[in-house]
């Protein structure tokens, strides 16, 4: 099921089609506008889903992020902690399921206005087994990320150079916030729907629960997040980001 506004266009009314897809970047311009015209073309408004819970691991599709951000939220444990990611203009996502790897219970929801592509699953398979330049995109893709990630993991097992515990706080609480949608009424801005423990906060961020306690009392005094038992709602990202060192 699709939330939100969703309105269908036609290849030939985006302007630009596929050409800044990453992985398709070395197909000339003819291959190009043969595979957005085998695309359905969706627009969607800032905080919309555009894939919910309940419809994830359903058809397999790729998508393509033509203009605009998108997020996407997986649950990772039983605890319910949920990861998030974002894919810029550019990227795509689905096409893990299309290699085996369901990815049931995933929700995206759109960032800001944007387009996307959805390219059908035999239409992309045959992309892959007949232009190695994608192939080898895709591959490269995931090199990266395997990196990134390896990474992350090393840096989260000690502290950060040159971070503080209450930075190391905020940049959580906004990896954790999700925009509001924009057709709920509510106030608008990052939601984090169940706000972790202070003892997880703090374990997780190599700090202590009274840091954790002041950081979150310190963004209520300043009008930067109020909470809504069991949540917090960020409502100055810019602000936060500021406090949190990633602006």
């Amino acid at each position: 099921m699709f939330i939100g506004e969703r309105h269908e266009k036609s290849a030939q009314d985006m302007p630009g089609g596929l050409r800044d897809i990453r992985i398709l970047a070395n197909l000339p311009p003819k291959e190009l506008a043969l595979l957005a015209a085998e695309c359905s073309w969706r627009k969607f408004a800032r905080g919309d889903i555009v894939v919910s819970a309940e419809q994830s691991g359903g058809d397999r599709e790729v998508w393509f992020v033509v203009r605009g951000v998108v997020r996407l939220a997986r649950s990772t444990s039983a605890d319910g902690r949920i990861a998030y990611s974002d894919i810029e203009t550019g990227g795509q996502f689905g096409e893990m399921s299309l290699f085996g790897v369901e990815d049931s219970g995933l929700t995206v929801i759109a960032r800001e206005d944007c387009v996307l592509a959805v390219m059908p699953e035999a239409v992309f398979v045959e992309l892959l087994g007949r232009e190695e330049s994608v192939s080898r995109a895709l591959l490269t893709q995931y090199a990266k990320l395997l990196r990134q990630r390896d990474a992350a993991s090393a840096a989260a097992s000690t502290t950060l150079p040159g971070t503080t515990g209450t930075q190391r706080i905020y940049g959580e609480l906004l990896a954790l916030g999700e925009p509001r949608l924009a057709n709920t009424g509510a106030k608008p801005g990052l939601f984090i729907a169940r706000l972790p423990r202070h003892r997880e906060l703090a374990d997780r961020l190599s700090t202590t629960e009274e840091v954790v306690a002041g950081a979150i009392a310190d963004l209520i005094r300043l009008g930067i997040a109020e909470r809504e038992y069991p949540g917090l709602l960020i409502t100055d990202e810019e602000a936060m980001r500021n406090l949190s060192g990633t602006a």
